[in-house]
């Protein structure tokens, strides 16, 4: 009774000290609310925000590079070069299909032969070192990449800003046939970044790995300003630059503010994609989210505190029960055996005292399951259980270790006296039965017996003994006892 009150007055205490703490912490959450929501940005909500952003630019951008790729090994495209590229109707048809098909702005061949610029529309010109307009062929040639991304103007359609995504041609024994490739036009790839920025009402735009911006929401920035001039920090943006592996998160002072931002390297195209946010949180918003957050967590605190304590006293004993007995078979399980094991062996050294150990395990239990289902077997390794239990005395520990394997302490037990018990126990799992779905069934056990006279063997060791004596008998036939570790000859019942 008396534990009883202690005991409610503890849960009582608990209480009081839990809702205190609930509330104090609360309270604290929100002073400091908006460094807590600096740092969640920087280190949860940018990166995670940063990720899906690349996966998303990796699924809508990384397209048309595949396709490119296609285009690069397709067999006609490369016939119709070696052909002479006689055949211009040919090659714009299957250009048009490739832009109609796929919803690319412009799609284009660039003959290494005849130096002519194919597209959708027709021959558009004959290339040139000297033209402005045609350095990217000659730079993408000698740079030995086998594709590229170029921002530039596509004078196809009148000088339109386009991102350009050239893939080299090769015949079938590796020489240079051309460039081929498909476009994308700012407008495009800007419905693309405001999808971003609606989705995820963060700014994104992707810069080179020498810090100009290649794409952006205002288009008067692509390939005009830099990183630095946009964050206003030289240092930041050489920082930014500088690192090409994982997610980076920054912070950006800029107009009075600060400007939290996340990167990540995109190696396909060495550029970087660029998060950026306001820090400010609403105020009105961050406070109507406490007082939420502190009545609701306070009615669940004390409704889960009053549960705890009108439950505790019920299930106390069942939940220690549980923590210590095997729920199938009711004898002690492994956690519980251990513990047993390690204070019998403190004892047996501390007085010198000899201490036996048996491992046993079912003969063939796999037929049973096999036979009769795991209700079976259950039924089996419950029944096992009790013929154990039933076999010996009040002193020793019988637990189950798992599956149909039990094992057995035996305090102040002599190396002779634990063989006897152990055949006893064999004989009298042999002698009994069970009926299961009808049919009787009989097991058999095999079991491994080791003494400890306070030498230096820990639980460990013993139990490694008695698990080879176990197995030394399960080689031997089976239904048998066998003895093992130093100290034991190696003994058997019945006789081999």
């Amino acid at each position: 009774m008396q534990k009883t009150k202690t005991k409610t007055k503890l849960m009582l205490v608990l209480a009081a000290v839990l809702v205190l703490g609930f509330v104090s912490t609360n309270l604290i959450s929100y002073l400091v609310s908006e460094e807590s929501f600096r740092a969640r940005s920087l280190d949860e909500t940018l990166p995670l925000i940063s990720n899906n952003i690349y996966s998303e630019i990796q699924a809508d951008i990384m397209r048309p590079i595949h396709i490119s790729s296609l285009m690069a090994h397709d067999t006609f495209l490369k016939d119709w070069a070696l052909d002479g590229e006689t055949d211009l109707a040919a090659v714009v048809k299957y250009l048009k299909e490739i832009k109609e098909r796929y919803g690319f702005f412009t799609s284009f061949f660039v003959s290494a032969k005849s130096k002519k610029y194919y597209s959708y529309r027709g021959l558009n010109k004959v290339i040139s070192p000297g033209d402005a307009h045609d350095v990217w062929y000659y730079k993408f040639i000698a740079s030995g990449l086998p594709y590229d991304l170029d921002v530039d103007n596509d004078e196809v359609h009148q000088g339109r800003l386009t991102i350009f995504i050239n893939h080299r041609v090769e015949d079938f024994a590796g020489k240079l046939l051309g460039v081929t490739g498909v476009g994308l036009s700012m407008d495009q790839v800007g419905e693309i970044l405001a999808s971003y920025q609606n989705k995820y009402r963060r700014a994104v735009y992707m810069v080179d790995s020498s810090g100009l911006v290649q794409v952006h929401s205002q288009k008067d920035l692509i390939e005009k300003a830099s990183l630095a001039q946009l964050l206003g920090e030289a240092k930041l943006a050489r920082t930014i630059l500088a690192n090409k592996t994982g997610t980076h998160t920054y912070e950006s002072q800029r107009d009075g503010g600060t400007v939290l931002l996340a990167t990540r390297y995109f190696a396909d195209f060495d550029w970087f994609v660029i998060v950026e946010q306001g820090e400010g949180a609403s105020p009105v918003a961050v406070r109507s989210a406490l007082f939420t957050n502190l009545a609701v967590g306070g009615l669940i605190t004390l409704f889960i505190l009053i549960a705890v304590l009108v439950v505790v006293n019920r299930y106390q004993a069942q939940l220690e029960t549980l923590s210590t007995t095997d729920d199938l078979t009711g004898l002690p399980n492994r956690r519980y055996f251990m513990e047993g094991l390690k204070r019998e062996l403190l004892r047996a050294g501390r007085y010198g005292h000899p201490l036996s150990l048996m491992m046993i395990d079912a003969d063939h239990f796999k037929s049973v399951n096999d036979r009769f289902g795991h209700d079976g077997g259950d039924q089996a390794l419950a029944h096992l259980a009790a013929t154990l239990k039933a076999a010996f005395r009040e002193v020793d520990l019988v637990g189950r270790l798992g599956g149909e394997e039990f094992a057995a302490l035996l305090p102040d037990t002599g190396a002779d006296e634990a063989l006897a018990i152990a055949e006893r126990i064999r004989q009298a799992v042999a002698q009994s039965s069970l009926i299961i779905a009808g049919s009787e069934v009989r097991l058999t056990v095999s079991i491994g017996v080791v003494n400890h006279t306070g030498g230096e063997a820990d639980g460990k060791q013993l139990l490694k003994w008695a698990d080879e004596a176990l197995y030394e008998a399960k080689r031997a036939g089976r239904n048998r006892v066998k003895a093992g570790g130093p100290g034991l000859q190696r003994q058997a019942w019945p006789a081999s």
